[in-house]
């Protein structure tokens, strides 16, 4: 009776590492959107050199193969601007992903760029891009990492912005 404990431990790690390999090369899994919430943190270089930090929001779809469509909202308190308090970012950006998106698990990275307006000020358009990569822990959830840099539409601003989040699908 006890060999057998050794054997059913070698044949559920078998059995385990079988699911693992068929989730990993599902030929019938293939996503075709995404959603992701954020925490952002980040500093304005330029006129100002102030920090902000905030959250937010967006989704992402797949238009073709691997090139995406995405909006996201975030509200920022930036620490220079007291006055204005409590700011918001609202974008839209093109993207490309680099993973195939058959690929159930690990590392997803990918490129964007795109064009937003801050609010409540004057709605002019900013353009930015970034770089991230989004790590699937399985089918549904992630998570995200973010690199972003735009110009603000008043002043001499460039801002960079470190986001951190949740994906899902």
């Amino acid at each position: 009776m006890e060999a057998v404990w050794p054997l059913l431990l070698v044949y559920t790690g078998l059995s385990c590492a079988q699911v693992s390999a068929a989730e990993e090369s599902d030929p019938a899994f293939r996503y075709r959107w995404n959603g992701y919430g954020f925490y952002a943190a980040g500093s304005s270089v330029g006129e100002t050199n102030a920090g902000f930090r905030g959250g937010g929001g967006g989704a992402e779809v797949f238009v073709w193969k691997r090139v995406t469509a995405s909006a996201d909202v975030s509200a920022l308190q930036d620490n220079y601007y007291k006055a204005v308090g409590t700011f918001g970012h609202g974008g839209a950006q093109a993207g490309y992903h680099f993973s195939d998106r058959e690929k159930v698990r690990g590392v997803d990275p990918f490129v964007l760029f795109g064009v937003g307006c801050y609010f409540p000020e004057e709605p002019k358009p900013a353009f930015h891009g970034g770089v991230g990569m989004m790590y699937w822990f399985n089918r549904h959830i992630g998570a995200r990492f973010e690199f972003r840099v735009g110009a603000r539409p008043y002043g001499d601003n460039v801002d960079g912005v470190f986001r951190v989040g949740i994906a899902f699908r």
